[in-house]
């Protein structure tokens, strides 16, 4: 079940819960413990500390829905959750499991002695769950409040967490739907950066497919990563006509490794505004989106700060 986009607010006919930054995951447990992800791959062998889930419960025939999430500094940590995710030899699995634990954050108990629970109140599946599973090492019960949804999101922002899941009492369970029973209000930043050049689609002659972004760190031009969504087609066709008119054969940054596979660099000189979540440890920018131009801004004042 996934839950709709929405803005925050207050409703007693919700509660509310953190939105974990992590692998959505259902676990089956059943004599042992088989962790699937949502585009239905196994993933067991990728996260052996959750291999002794099903040892947390009396009973079997279990199915739990959650999130696996890496911790760094106190909250969940996507970039370290990656590095995890994309290992497959076992033994860097293994170091990496002692460098980087992960733990099982369980909100939802779709099955429960082979019996289904999607059918039940949310309320009764949050029930069922509490009795029989606990805070135990690897396995967190993810926590809820009701009301108090735009107070709850305030904190959940100052922590720097993604956000903030709402969802709907007596609520069921609606396998592979993206339903309003549950909304997701999610942390979001906004700043200015310089675009630098963009990629065009090597199979559409000239069409542009994303922008490169730039801004400055410590008096230099640094590269953020790029930019490919929230255009209209309207504003693509003025985005493309504007930087055709400011094409450079100079790459922009200096000392600094860009690809430039179908890139074509432009002259520093325009600003937009970007929305994104955070910076990857590689200084990218995560789940960025064009919001549009600031004519009102010139190059020098895009500096980037945390």
């Amino acid at each position: 079940m996934l839950a709709t986009m929405a803005e925050p607010f207050d409703s007693d006919d919700f509660t509310y819960e953190i939105k974990w930054d992590g692998y959505r995951c259902l676990a089956f447990l059943d004599g042992a413990t088989r962790l699937q992800s949502r585009n239905l791959k196994d993933i067991s062998h990728i996260f052996p500390e959750l291999l002794h889930l099903h040892q947390r419960t009396s009973i079997s025939g279990c199915i739990l829905d959650g999130e696996i999430i890496a911790i760094r500094d106190g909250k969940p940590n996507f970039s370290a959750l990656q590095k995890r995710g994309q290992l497959r030899k076992p033994d860097h699995i293994k170091e990496a499991s002692a460098r980087i634990p992960v733990v099982f954050t369980v909100f939802d108990l779709l099955y429960f002695n082979h019996q289904p629970l999607v059918n039940q109140p949310i309320e009764v599946r949050r029930t069922i769950l509490a009795e029989n599973f606990a805070d135990q090492d690897e396995l967190i019960l993810t926590k809820y409040i009701t009301g108090d949804g735009l107070k709850y999101f305030q904190s959940a922002c100052q922590l720097e967490l993604e956000g903030v899941i709402a969802k709907k009492k007596a609520s069921l369970y609606l396998p592979g739907k993206r339903s309003k029973a549950w909304l997701k209000f999610k942390r979001k930043l906004i700043k200015p950066f310089i675009i630098c050049g963009y990629v065009i689609n090597p199979t559409t002659r000239g069409s542009l497919r994303s922008l490169i972004l730039g801004s400055y760190t410590n008096d230099r031009l640094t590269p953020f990563g790029m930019v490919g969504t929230g255009f209209t087609m309207e504003e693509l066709k003025i985005i493309e006509a504007e930087l055709a008119t400011i094409q450079s054969n100079i790459c922009p940054f200096t000392g600094t490794a860009v690809s430039q596979k179908n890139v074509i660099w432009t002259k520093p000189i325009l600003v937009c505004d970007v929305e994104y979540l955070e910076l990857t440890d590689d200084g990218n920018l995560r789940h960025p989106s064009f919001k549009g131009f600031r004519p009102d801004l010139r190059p020098e004042d895009c500096i980037f700060e945390e």
